[in-house]
């Protein structure tokens, strides 16, 4: 880190006494790095790093709300394949962009903190921006509620002892954060009001076997042994601090809000931000926050809005989440690849001037959205949700819905008599099935020209999305655009067309209620079969669970499907391949005792669901 080089004379003794040219010590130890170990583009070797007995390293990634560490993408990979504990960090900038911002650009960058061998992500601070001490109290501390918020994790400041007792007047409001100390001139580094130390950077001045630039290497010290290391890294503390128990719901109960029962409204597929266009947005890919206005079509008061969110030709994964006007994301609702453009299906309220802010987490793309519908509970138009026994009514496999082998083009696909004439909306399970090359659905009443975006396949792998559509006389027209597939179409349910029937929709503050990675509801890759007990915000007499359902580096190819407890699952509701993370909106019958079962088919992978909403009956 750039940290003035105070006693560098003293510092340099004691390297030599504490690090010998990357030799192996008892101690947990590891460098930090930035651009600067990259002299004319110059990789850092891990595996040497790991193998002169290093444990972790922290790695540069942002600095104010502008700068990325151009390595920071290959650095993070390459540590954590070598097995290193990995570590991001944001250089404070307090004079250029308002703390939140700053933190928002880096969440963006770093992408998912839940991941395994990832250490909480680090403040970096000791640049004053010429703020006062009391300023610059405020400053970081918006900054550090920020992140958290944004990432689940409770952040690790980085300071040095003379930057704190004067620029923040020796603040002891942060000492529920862990304390990352650089102190180069002592035995052992003050503490600053902190009961502990976590890390210590003892050295500006070493050498790390694999880092380019001897003797101008940051390295550091964890306080504690290996176990407490990875306990670290694999959770995080709750809200005020204190020891890590564990990660947990990042949403306290006493937050959850749900908004009043309502019906859906069906729109003409409206296109309102396209930013390859410019339309509704700046021109140009999207990488962080992005503010958009739904059309003017949705009512201020929509209790939710139903879009197709589309994200094109990504420069790397990530992932996308979205939330009202300008409050946090929680939940993650679309997952995309390098280069190989998603679509999702996403619910989301929207504030008082219809404004949501869709951020994009990884890669930058380009952003489509799309209007399809919304909620409400205001009197007046709208339909209820009417769940149906999920059936299959189209498979080219084996002629089911008499259509038969690879498709391509439009495919007539006629509902049953069980959806009427008159519904407002037909849910559908869409899936194409090992794709001959990459390409897109559409779907849209028979009659009508598809003006959106269902669903982007890549060549050879499977892909399913729900579809939320309304029809013509009972018929809808599936258009593949691209590679010729077998196609599969479950039918889960419609929306009823005089509001007298079916059941009321109420969307919720999202809540994670499965994550295998942390052992939100079960643990470990190798789960295949897990029954949730969704939490007290969803009513006893609640019908139906709609989560945004992740599948997370699966290990090969295979599907999730969703189940009321007890129920035997029918229906994919998501599909997976190797190594691509995916994520899809689902809709689900839950038992009594609010249980729903999820079960995985295929590959081990570690699978995230997080509650959006639910249906209740109608009063």
């Amino acid at each position: 880190m750039p940290l003035l080089r105070l006693a560098r004379a003293v510092a340099l003794a004691l390297t030599a006494v504490l690090l010998l040219a990357g030799t192996a010590s008892a101690d947990v130890s590891g460098p930090d790095v930035s651009g600067w170990q990259h002299p004319s583009g110059a990789a850092v070797d891990w595996p040497a790093v790991h193998a002169a007995g290093h444990d972790f390293t922290f790695i540069k990634a942002t600095e104010g709300a502008t700068f990325t560490n151009a390595y920071f993408g290959s650095d993070w990979s390459a540590a954590a394949a070598a097995g290193l504990y990995r570590g991001a960090y944001h250089f404070a900038r307090p004079s250029s962009g308002s703390a939140a911002a700053q933190a928002r650009y880096f969440a963006a960058k770093i992408g998912d903190q839940s991941r395994p061998l990832t250490l909480p992500p680090v403040l970096d601070l000791e640049e004053a921006g010429g703020l006062s001490p009391t300023a610059l109290i405020s400053w970081t501390s918006t900054f550090l509620t920020t992140l958290q918020s944004l990432t689940g994790r409770t952040p690790i400041i980085y300071t040095y002892p003379y930057f704190w007792r004067t620029a923040m007047a020796g603040s002891t409001a942060f000492t529920s954060y862990p304390l990352w100390i650089a102190s180069y001139s002592t035995s052992s580094p003050p503490t600053l009001g902190w009961p502990t130390w976590t890390f210590w950077q003892y050295t500006a001045s070493g050498s790390v076997r694999g880092v380019p630039g001897a003797g101008s290497v940051d390295v550091n010290r964890f306080n504690g042994s290996m176990a407490s290391l990875a306990a670290l890294a694999l959770s995080s503390a709750p809200a005020g601090g204190g020891t890590p128990t564990g990660v947990t719901d990042p949403v306290s109960p006493s937050l959850v809000t749900t908004s009043a029962p309502s019906r859906y409204v069906p729109l003409t597929p409206t296109r309102f931000v396209d930013t390859r266009a410019g339309l509704g947005a700046r021109s140009g890919p999207v990488s962080g926050p992005l503010t958009v206005t739904v059309p003017d079509t949705v009512p201020a008061d929509a209790t939710g809005v139903v879009l197709n969110a589309s994200v094109v030709n990504p420069s790397a994964a990530g992932y996308v989440r979205v939330a009202p006007g300008t409050s946090t994301p929680l939940a993650t609702t679309l997952n995309f690849v390098g280069h190989q453009s998603a679509t999702g299906l996403l619910v989301t309220p929207v504030d008082a001037a219809r404004n949501a802010t869709v951020t994009v987490y990884g890669g930058s793309g380009q952003v489509v959205l799309d209007a399809v519908g919304y909620y409400t509970s205001a009197v007046g138009d709208g339909g209820h949700w009417v769940p149906l026994a999920p059936s299959r009514i189209v498979d080219s496999r084996t002629g089911t819905g008499g259509v038969t082998g690879p498709q391509h083009g439009d495919v007539a696909v006629t509902l049953p008599d069980s959806v009427p004439a008159d519904a407002r909306g037909v849910v559908l399970n869409v899936s194409v099935v090992e794709p001959a090359y990459a390409g897109y659905l559409r779907v849209a009443p028979t009659g009508t020209t598809p003006t959106t975006t269902a669903l982007n396949y890549s060549a050879v792998q499977s892909a399913t999305g729900l579809v939320l559509t309304r029809s013509t006389g009972r018929s809808v027209t599936v258009s593949l655009h691209g590679g010729a597939a077998q196609l599969v179409v479950d039918l889960i349910g419609y929306y009823d067309g005089t509001s007298s029937t079916g059941q009321s929709f109420v969307a919720s503050t999202p809540q994670r209620v499965l994550d295998t990675r942390n052992g939100i509801g079960a643990s470990g890759r190798a789960v295949r079969s897990v029954t949730l007990t969704l939490p007290a915000s969803v009513p006893a007499g609640a019908t139906g669970a709609v989560l945004n359902l992740s599948a997370v580096s699966p290990s090969g190819k295979g599907y999730l499907r969703l189940a009321a407890a007890g129920d035997v699952p029918t229906t994919t509701a998501i599909s997976f391949a190797t190594g691509q993370s995916v994520t899809g909106l689902a809709l689900t019958p839950i038992a009594a005792g609010r249980q729903v079962t999820v079960t995985v088919y295929g590959a081990a992978v570690d699978v995230v669901a997080d509650l959006v909403g639910f249906h209740t009956p109608t009063a």
